[in-house]
């Protein structure tokens, strides 16, 4: 079972970082957008990253037949995204429940900080407008942590 967390996790870190490239390329995009859009004037252009794309198609795909091939086995729906929320018993319903809590309470502690964060945006120079991407991608993947690290504590 241990070794089923340890692919989830890696899976969902996977996710993640596929999310986090497309984001970013897309608002790189979005900037060169809005470059054109207040300076009209030809010649222009706008590029994006196919591989970001890619991936993330990639991911989906990879996804969606890693949830097919469990559902054979389990009753999983594919609207969950830890992949470990499939309980056949009352202990592994109990574990589920308290890693679950404290990545809620991870989460409680987690979002204000994220928020006062963020809220340092503006003072940060324009070269990293990734930034509240950044920040609420980290949040996830510690979150995930948590998770995943309260899953792997209790079956040991």
């Amino acid at each position: 079972m241990l070794s089923n967390v340890i692919k989830s996790y890696l899976l969902n870190v996977v996710s993640l970082l596929c999310v986090g490239w497309f984001l970013y390329d897309f608002l790189s995009l979005n900037i060169q957008f809005s470059e054109v859009m207040t300076n009209p004037e030809p010649p222009w252009e706008i590029t994006m990253s196919i591989g970001s794309f890619a991936s993330l198609i990639v991911l989906l795909i990879v996804s969606f037949f890693y949830y097919r091939a469990r559902k054979k086995t389990k009753n999983v729906s594919p609207l969950l995204f830890p992949f470990e929320f499939a309980e056949e018993d009352e202990r592994e319903k109990m574990i589920t429940a308290e890693a679950c809590k404290k990545a809620f309470v991870f989460l409680l502690f987690s979002i204000p900080i994220g928020a006062i964060l963020i809220a340092f945006y503006p003072l940060l120079p324009n070269s990293f407008s990734f930034y509240p991407i950044a920040v609420l991608l980290l949040l996830s993947l510690v979150q995930l942590t948590v998770y995943y690290v309260s899953i792997s504590k209790i079956y040991r």
